[in-house]
């Protein structure tokens, strides 16, 4: 079965070199790197490893979102054949020796999902506040919706059953873009487990840029793309999303 590590990309120069080493450790088939309109040095370190390590990359001429990211690895994955795909953040906040049992671990379920918050441990970083208060609020929102009883609505290393993804249609090239993938794989009856990581956050300080930095706007964008997909797929809404919005 063909397997497929995709990576998205947005100014990590900092970063590329050492996830890409530490993926090849561990996974010695295809990677995919999806540069998002970086305007740092990302993408003239992806052109000069690409030959050495034999990565594929997909550049977008601007900065269109993470959640395109991801549906374009998607995209990918499905076009070309692939069984089974992981993918991984590049801030080096995931660590790739989990790549292995993920693939594992999808024989099982269409969405194998890593968790930060699943199992405590004495080596997790203390997440910044404002992250963890949404997060947590998000997560028992999508549970309400879909019964998933997830304990990390938000992570972004994660493993799919690639036949499973062809039913979706998602369109959310944002942050809240894993929202919307939740109650689309509720909508769809994919099956989902949960699988322990242990909590990074190397930089305390990254941004999300502009004004999704202030959380009240972050949670009000993550409320109306839940709203809007529960509309979408005649999902009724919980009491809690309809006092919000």
């Amino acid at each position: 079965m063909k397997k497929l590590v995709a990576v998205p990309v947005y100014n990590e120069e900092r970063h590329i070199l050492a996830v890409v080493e530490k993926i090849r450790s561990y996974h010695r088939c295809d990677i995919l790197l999806i540069n998002d309109g970086s305007t740092d040095r990302s993408g003239e370190i992806i052109e000069a490893i690409k030959d050495v390590v034999c990565i594929t990359h997909l550049t977008h001429p601007r900065n269109i979102g993470y959640g395109q990211s991801i549906i374009d690895a998607f995209r990918y994955a499905i076009e070309k054949g692939y069984g089974q795909l992981v993918t991984i953040d590049c801030d080096e906040q995931h660590e790739p020796k989990h790549i292995p049992e993920l693939f594992g671990r999808i024989e099982g379920a269409d969405i194998c999902s890593c968790s930060r918050y699943l199992q405590e441990s004495e080596k997790d970083d203390t997440p910044p506040p404002d992250r963890y208060a949404i997060n947590m609020k998000m997560t028992a929102l999508i549970n309400r919706i879909t019964g998933y009883n997830l304990t990390d609505s938000f992570c972004g290393m994660k493993g799919y059953r690639v036949e499973a993804l062809k039913q979706l249609d998602l369109k959310e090239t944002g942050y809240a873009f894993p929202l919307e993938f939740w109650i689309q794989a509720f909508r769809f009856g994919l099956s989902v487990k949960e699988f322990s990581i242990t909590r990074v956050y190397k930089d305390q300080s990254r941004s999300f840029g502009g004004k999704m930095d202030d959380p009240e706007v972050r949670l009000a964008y993550y409320y109306s793309v839940i709203e809007r997909e529960l509309k979408r797929w005649s999902i009724s809404l919980p009491s809690e999303l309809t006092r919000t919005t």
